[in-house]
């Protein structure tokens, strides 16, 4: 069946499900997307991380505007408390990237989608891949049938369920508390401003986990000092009073003040005051806990289905990888589809392309937990080669953005 003029469903309406309309009707398909949500997609505030270069590729591809606004990352500080208001540097870690506002990039790419062709409260409820098309059955009762069905609905992904039911998230024994808040809220930036000297991150590496604090633009997209927001994230083991619900969220509010004890303690015995008031600058009732999971397949493609973002494998945040895989599977899908006629062709290709490099971008991710959180090395005593080497253990041959072309 030639790709031009298929009939694509696509369920999930954030980030990877609007790069993938896009990508589908530059390639000549009809599009409807699908999203769950009734009542717009939230926005806290969140950071995303994305390669310099893909940032630059999606502007001049049209999916970014020209204009769209970054925060730009050079290297990491590696902080280490010796009893000074900011620590002791450990190491300044080269580590090239772009600072993304969650809510930003979504509507950059929402725009790019047509109002028609972007329906909410529509959730996935069921689809059979039966001969020339797929026959989709949502939670209101009604029924679609398609060419094709691209699962982009995320680390619930309903569509990866049915292809892969043996498929269960695994889950990686911590958790990573999330926060963010207007740079303006701040009464002492002097911290944040010797960061912007460097174009610098924060680390903050401790026996069991590690934190990272970086800018990102503010809701408006301004980049300016001031405007901007401040965003953090620390990984840790789960808090005792905490009892997970799977691989779901805990989201601001759902914080008690027992759980948040851990929070708190960790940041006292474990971080320099300076860096430390940074973080819990966040109220509680705006601070939430994600568990940490992976979740990999071995094909990202049905007969007439097909994977894209964290619907097709779910990778660890310290990798920053969710939105650069979901927005390089787009640009693959319009790449290959400009180059192929015949739709199993283009799934055999973006399986092949895709699949693969989740898969190692996902081992990455759980070096990168082991080294960095479960079996940690005595931070306070390492040299610059002791970095580099266990960089170089983590990436065992590969290469991962946020690390740049050199260790």
């Amino acid at each position: 069946m030639s790709i031009k003029g298929l009939k694509v469903g696509i369920v999930g309406g954030s980030i990877s499900g609007c790069a993938a309309a896009t990508a589908f009707l530059r390639i000549g398909c009809d599009v409807e997307v699908f999203e769950r949500s009734s009542h717009g997609l939230k926005d806290r505030g969140s950071g995303i991380d994305i390669p310099k270069p893909l940032c630059a590729e999606l502007e001049d591809k049209g999916y970014l505007p020209q204009d769209y606004s970054v925060c730009e990352a050079k290297v990491r500080w590696w902080q280490f408390p010796d009893g000074s208001q900011n620590g002791r540097r450990l190491w300044t870690q080269p580590s090239p990237s772009v600072a993304n506002n969650w809510g930003n990039l979504w509507q950059a790419l929402r725009r790019l989608v047509p109002d028609r062709l972007y329906h909410e409260g529509k959730a996935l409820e069921a689809f059979d891949e039966t001969g020339e098309t797929v026959t989709v059955r949502f939670a209101d009762g009604s029924r679609r049938e398609f060419d094709l069905l691209v699962g982009a609905d995320g680390y619930h992904s309903a569509v990866r369920q049915n292809l892969h039911p043996e498929a269960e998230p695994e889950f990686a024994d911590y958790i990573l508390w999330r926060g963010n808040y207007p740079e303006a809220e701040l009464e002492d930036r002097s911290l944040i401003e010797a960061l912007d000297r460097e174009a610098a991150r924060l680390v903050v590496p401790f026996s069991d986990g590690h934190s990272i604090l970086y800018m990102i633009p503010g809701s408006d997209g301004s980049t300016s000092p001031g405007k901007r927001r401040v965003n953090w994230g620390v990984y840790a083991p789960c808090p005792r009073a905490l009892t997970l619900n799977g691989i779901e969220s805990e989201p601001p509010g759902s914080i008690t003040a027992e759980i948040f004890k851990d929070l708190q303690a960790l940041l006292a015995e474990h971080f320099p005051p300076a860096i430390a008031e940074l973080i819990g600058h966040s109220p509680r009732e705006e601070v939430s806990i994600q568990p940490i999971y992976d979740s990999v397949v071995d094909t990202y493609v049905g007969n007439r289905t097909m994977l894209i973002g964290d619907a097709g494998t779910l990778t660890r945040p310290h990798t920053a990888s969710g939105a650069t895989k979901a927005l390089e599977d787009a640009l693959a899908i319009e790449r290959l589809g400009s180059e192929i006629c015949d739709l199993p062709e283009l799934l055999l290709r973006y399986n092949s392309e895709r699949c693969g490099r989740a898969r190692t971008v996902s081992e990455i991710g759980r070096r990168i937990g082991r080294a960095q959180v479960v079996d940690t090395p005595d931070w306070g005593n390492m040299t610059t080669a002791d970095f580099e080497d266990l960089i170089r253990s983590i990436l065992s041959g590969e290469r991962l953005y946020l690390f740049g072309d050199k260790v």
